[in-house]
Parts: C-alpha cells; sequence; structure tokens
C-alpha cells in the first residue's frame, strides 16, 4: 500500500494543543525565573570577565574558574588601586584594592558571616553544620580563639608524640629503599590524625570512621555546596533532598553523632557525679570540653562544631604542607638547613618546649613563602554589604553587595623581589630587619600577604596550624627523604583555589635522624 507524504501548509497549518503551549509557557517562565535569579552586576563598577550580549552569568562563572590567575593579574594590572567587579561561583563581587584591606578589616557592616552563607549554604540539609561556625553566639570562634590557643603550649609534646604514631600507621611499609607514594592523601591523613588528637582527644582520636569523616565531609560538603549553587535559588529546596551528593552528606553528619554524642553524654555524667561527690570535675584538653565551656546555657550542637572544626583544620592545612614540601622537593638545598635547625632546637630546649617552634625561624619563613605561591584562592576577606557605606577613598558600597580583596598582591614584584621564585629565606631576612620581627611570622597577616585573611575574622585558628605544620615537617624532615618522581610541578585542580592534585607522586625513604624523635 502507497504511504502519503504530508507536509504542513498555509492551507493546513500546525496547530499547537493545549499541553504544548502550556509545557512551552512553563519553559519561558522557568528561564525568566533563572535569569531573574541570576544575581546582576552592580552598576558603578566595570566587570572583568562577563561580556557584551551575554544574559546569564554562566560564561563569566566558568571564566573565572579556568583563568582566575589571568583574569586577576589583568584587573589588577589595568585598575591599578580602584575598585572592580568579578563574576564567580557565587555570583558578583566588588574587588577592592588592597590598600583597603587595614581599613574594611574591622567594620561592623561588612558581614563576614553572610558572605560565607552564600559559599556553603548551610541552611540546607546535609551543609547545616556550616551554622555552627557562623553563627552570632560565637561558641566555634572562641573555642578556638581562646582556649585552643591558649592550649598550644601544653599539648606539644603530645602532637610530637601523637605524629610518630600517625607515621607508623599511614607509612608502614617504607624501608631504606625509594618508593612512591600520592603525597596528597598521606599529608591529609597525618593532618586529620593531629587535628583529631586535640579536637576529640583520646580515644576517640583514633576512630577510623571519625578520622574518614573528618577527612570526606569536606571534600563532599565543597562539591555539593559547588552543585547546588549552579541551580536557580527557587530550585535549591527541592533539589537538595534529592540529589546524591546531600545524602552522602547526611550519611557523615549521622554517623559522626553516633560517634560523638555517646562520648558527650558520658562526660556530662561524670561531670555530675564528680560534682554529687563534692569532688572537682576532670576537665579534658580538647575541644570537646572547650566548645561545652563556651556554649554555657547556648543549645550549640557539638557533634556539628567539631565537623565544622575538621573543615577548617584538616583541609587548609594539608594544602599548605603539600605546598611546602613541594617546594622544598624542588628546592633542596633548603632542607639540610631545616634539619640542623630543628636539632639545634630540640638539643637547646631538651625536648619539644612551648618556645621550641617558635624558635624554628627557617622553617616558619619557608612555611609563608611556601603560601604565598599556593595562595588559597583569589580573593580574601569576603564581606557582605549590610548597609549602604562609603570608604575614605570616596567608593560607595550598596547594600546587599559583596566585597572581598584580591591575594594578587603576594604575586607583586613591588612588594617581593622575584616574585615567581620560592625563596625560603626571604621572610627570614625580613623580620632580621628592625621593627619587622613579628610582622613577617607565618601567623602574622598583612594586606599584601592574606594567607589567613586579616583583621577581626582573620583566621582564628592560624597559630594551631602553624603549630601543627612544624611538628608534622619536623618529623617528615628527620625521619624521612624526599624527592620528586620526575620533574612534575605540583598542579592545583582549579585556577580559582589552590585545591593540590591528590594523584601527584613523591619518592620518600626512612633516614636515621640525628636525635632521637
Amino acid at each position: 500500500m502507497a504511504t502519503k507524504t504530508v507536509f504542513f501548509s498555509p492551507e493546513e497549518p500546525f496547530q499547537l494543543g493545549v499541553p504544548h503551549l502550556f509545557g512551552a509557557a512553563l519553559l519561558f517562565l522557568a528561564l525568566l525565573w533563572h535569569w531573574a535569579q541570576d544575581e546582576r552586576p552592580f552598576p558603578g563598577f566595570p566587570v572583568i570577565n562577563k561580556e557584551k550580549g551575554e544574559w546569564l552569568n554562566t560564561k563569566a562563572k566558568n571564566r573565572m574558574i579556568n583563568s582566575a590567575n589571568k583574569l586577576m593579574k589583568e584587573a589588577y594590572e589595568k585598575y591599578n588601586g580602584k575598585p572592580y567587579q568579578i563574576i564567580g561561583e557565587t555570583g558578583p563581587t566588588i574587588v577592592l584594592p588592597p590598600h583597603m584591606a587595614h581599613e574594611i578589616r574591622n567594620i561592623h557592616d561588612l558581614s563576614f558571616t553572610h558572605a560565607t552563607e552564600r559559599v556553603f549554604l548551610p541552611k540546607f540539609k546535609g551543609l547545616e553544620p556550616f551554622s555552627a561556625g557562623l553563627a552570632d553566639h560565637d561558641v566555634f570562634q572562641s573555642a578556638i580563639r581562646i582556649n585552643l590557643t591558649q592550649s598550644l603550649g601544653s599539648i606539644t609534646q603530645s602532637l610530637s608524640d601523637e605524629t610518630t604514631y600517625a607515621l607508623s600507621v599511614i607509612l608502614p611499609d617504607v624501608t631504606e629503599e625509594w618508593s612512591s607514594i600520592t603525597w596528597v592523601p598521606f599529608a591529609t591523613k597525618l593532618i586529620a590524625r593531629l587535628s583529631a588528637k586535640v579536637f576529640l582527644g583520646e580515644p576517640l582520636c583514633r576512630n577510623e570512621d571519625w578520622l574518614t569523616i573528618s577527612m570526606m565531609y569536606a571534600v563532599d560538603s565543597f562539591n555539593a555546596s559547588r552543585i547546588l549553587r549552579w541551580y536557580p535559588p527557587f530550585l535549591r529546596p527541592f533539589v537538595h533532598f534529592f540529589r546524591p551528593e546531600f545524602k552522602k552528606l547526611r550519611q557523615h553528619i549521622k554517623d559522626s553523632r553516633r560517634i560523638i554524642e555517646p562520648e558527650v553524654a558520658k562526660r556530662k555524667q561524670e561531670r555530675r557525679a564528680a560534682i554529687t561527690a563534692g569532688e572537682k570535675p576532670h576537665k579534658a584538653t580538647d575541644a570537646i570540653e572547650w566548645m561545652d565551656e563556651q556554649r554555657k546555657d547556648i543549645d550549640y550542637d557539638i557533634t556539628s562544631g567539631q565537623i565544622i572544626l575538621s573543615v577548617a583544620a584538616i583541609h587548609t592545612t594539608t594544602g599548605m604542607m603539600s605546598a611546602l614540601l613541594w617546594e622544598l622537593c624542588a628546592n633542596p638545598e633548603y632542607i639540610d638547613d631545616l634539619r640542623k635547625e630543628i636539632v639545634e632546637v630540640i638539643k637547646e630546649d631538651g625536648g619539644w618546649k612551648k618556645t621550641s617552634l617558635y624558635k624554628m625561624k627557617l622553617l616558619d619563613s619557608c612555611m609563608k613563602e611556601a603560601q604565598r605561591l599556593h595562595v588559597i584562592g583569589s580573593l580574601a576577606m569576603g564581606r557582605k554589604v549590610m548597609a549602604p557605606l562609603s570608604l575614605s577613598d570616596g567608593t560607595r558600597l550598596p547594600a546587599g553587595a559583596h566585597v572581598a580583596i584580591p591575594t594578587w598582591p603576594m604575586k607583586d614584584s613591588f612588594y617581593y623581589e622575584n616574585p615567581g621564585k620560592f625563596d625560603g629565606r626571604r621572610f627570614l631576612e625580613k623580620r632580621s630587619e628592625p621593627g619587622n620581627e613579628h610582622r613577617w611570622q607565618f601567623v602574622t597577616t598583612t594586606p599584601e600577604h592574606l594567607g589567613f585573611g586579616h583583621g577581626q575574622h582573620a583566621c582564628p585558628g592560624r597559630f594551631f596550624a602553624s603549630n601543627e605544620i612544624k611538628i608534622a615537617m619536623a618529623h617528615t624532615l628527620m625521619k624521612y627523604d624526599w624527592k620528586f618522581e620526575g620533574e612534575v610541578p605540583l598542579k592545583s585542580l582549579r585556577d580559582s583555589e589552590w585545591i593540590p592534585d591528590p594523584t601527584a607522586k613523591i619518592m620518600v625513604r626512612k633516614r636515621e635522624p640525628e636525635i632521637p624523635f
């Protein structure tokens, strides 16, 4: 039977049914809503990564992800002390010139909390532990800034002992012969164990389930929040319930409660029993105790506090340690001098003392230099403008805008001679200048070195991170030799932030330390 070919013609027009029209209307409204929800740049500030004719911010965001260093360098040179605007993954940000860092550092109407909420989206189930670090009651910040910092001297020896144990667990098969390991996972496991020692105390610090959660929650939460940010805000409350990334986060939190809450309840019971018996309750030297002390009558979730404490501590410190050892392998002439410094200090102090880490000034300088070359992100000091604000240079910031300071000065030849080269003695020499002894320490923040931010919201855990890295590096340098497996530079997985490649290989072998460790 012959088939008849039907063509649509003006005489017989194709008719769209009601369902088709309704669907098309819904699609149009969804696209219109998506466009409306896509944050608009603020007028009066040039945008460096969005081109004419682009309605949405998608392409601009991708340019920031893939070419951040190039964009930031060009903008830094082009605008030369004037503000501009960049569209990142979280939306538009007004980038203020570096010299404004000191002025904005403590302004009340520039909110660190609201800026951070835009990044991590803590109102969604699975990401709520971030609220424990951002709440107005300051339990989290006080536990770190006051309790942890005041305890640094008393935990030095125990951290050294835990490093010895951790290395025996993490590198059990390393011998006097060269072997290859993936460096970033090794550093992550080591820092996770040292952090758990201080945050959870014994016996939980060696709980393998917790150690896994403490390492994975940061990775999984960053990934989940990044994925959710790509959805229009009106879809996020629905989408997050079904995304597998959020299911994984909720399981992490459930497992964390199973591990931590019995210990919190046990301590509370022991404290009550001691008081009833007329005895002084035992006080542990760990973050469970510190958070409990700081929360007073506040209903504070200690499990969430522990999770976010691990997020804040482990991966930033791992990135720093990874960058440092990689730079030392690329510049091995520093390793012998560092070993000599470590030996001299430990001999002089008769072991690990409160002052020992401060005396390791070459190590401190190498750490700060590695951080300078591998800064955690292109922008620092992110804040949300809560009320219209005028700055001293006449810049008017509208309410609702987000602002930040570029970290590019850390690679500027105006501040640092030969800025692209690792100079392990750079900050040691700067500290020898009159009046600069403290200005160029690893933990000191300045507008030209924003590795830890600056001002009131500079990283409160940087003093602990400094001690932790020094102890970990002292052990790894004294007990092992290190070298590249080939000449492969340590790469970042993203151009807009420092995420060291977790597949990078490095060679290691045992050595006999000059002194007992």
